[in-house]
């Protein structure tokens, strides 16, 4: 069953029941999943990129006129005919390998509830996250989400079942999931001893304040998957001060520190600063040989991602 048929009974069934911040994640996913389909056929990409790979060979049947004559062994029909000529053709026969884990690491941190735009980074994220899920889920195969901060709120291991759509949408919208400091470095570590090496493993954070050591443990999880990406979320205020602020009283949102500050003369370097950092963070993801993109709260995030399973799928 496929998930838009899942979703449209599920609404019937309970629509009374669903909460109204349910209903609004499922409206933004629905929207950003229809333009990914749309403008950019992104599941006929993520059929060839993902389930076009590991494929067990199962056995020879003969060609047909509808076969794709690439498909021919030629080796093979010379063997079994019974005469100089060729008789017969046949083609080699594969069986796809089982299906894949789709398994989204979500950064639900303090520094992630944070936004000037119409949404904040937690918002953000959570579409991108159900947006990734619903995908998985209308192509077959399991998906599954971490929500993680100095703890991890919720596991839930990738999955078929009927209702994982729904179960993973209640959780992005509960606020007990949410707040804290950050330790990537467990999470990522739970999730790489947790799944199977047929798994994409998307980690979405703003980067922020993530810890260390995790560094070592990217490089693993990119070894042993068939592909981690990395998506930074980041507000406009993350990287830019605007002009003409004057003095500010800020509070760290992580220690409750309380600074007295004039905007203007940090902003260039606070700007230096914040590109320094945000580089820093592609540059591991990069040497770990895994994907990177950075979407703004502002921007929609449709295009780097869906430039990023293009360049994926040319072996870039």
């Amino acid at each position: 069953m496929k998930a838009t048929d899942i979703k449209d009974k599920e609404i019937r069934q309970s629509k009374l029941h669903i909460h109204p911040e349910m209903k609004n994640l499922m409206h933004e996913i629905d929207v950003n999943v229809k333009r990914l389909v749309d403008e950019v056929r992104f599941i006929l990409k993520y059929r060839v990129i993902f389930r076009g790979r590991g494929m067990e060979f199962e056995g020879l049947r003969e060609y047909t006129p509808s076969d794709d004559a690439s498909m021919i062994d030629w080796k093979i029909s010379r063997r079994v005919s019974t005469s100089k000529k060729i008789d017969n053709l046949y083609v080699r026969v594969y069986e796809e390998e089982r299906d894949l884990n789709i398994f989204v690491l979500l950064d639900t941190s303090e520094t992630m509830i944070f936004g000037t735009q119409d949404k904040l980074k937690t918002e953000y994220a959570s579409v991108i996250a159900g947006s990734l899920v619903y995908t998985a889920i209308e192509v077959g195969d399991k998906a599954g989400i971490g929500m993680f901060s100095d703890r991890i709120h919720k596991n839930i291991l990738p999955s078929k079942a009927s209702d994982q759509y729904y179960r993973i949408l209640r959780e992005l919208s509960n606020h007990k999931n949410y707040g804290g400091g950050c330790d990537l470095y467990s999470s990522l570590k739970t999730a790489t001893s947790s799944l199977d090496s047929r798994s994409i493993l998307f980690i979405v954070s703003d980067f922020i304040n993530v810890g260390d050591k995790w560094e070592d443990l990217l490089k693993a999880a990119s070894s042993k998957f068939e592909g981690v990406l990395g998506i930074m979320v980041r507000d406009i205020r993350d990287s830019f001060i605007p002009d003409d602020l004057g003095n500010f009283r800020m509070s760290d949102p992580i220690t409750k520190s309380v600074t007295d500050v004039n905007l203007d003369r940090i902003r260039e370097k606070y700007r230096l600063e914040a590109e320094k950092q945000e580089k820093n963070i592609e540059r591991i993801f990069k040497d770990a040989h895994a994907g990177f993109i950075k979407c703004y709260t502002n921007e929609p995030f449709v295009n780097p991602l869906v430039k990023w399973f293009s360049m994926w799928g040319t072996g870039r």
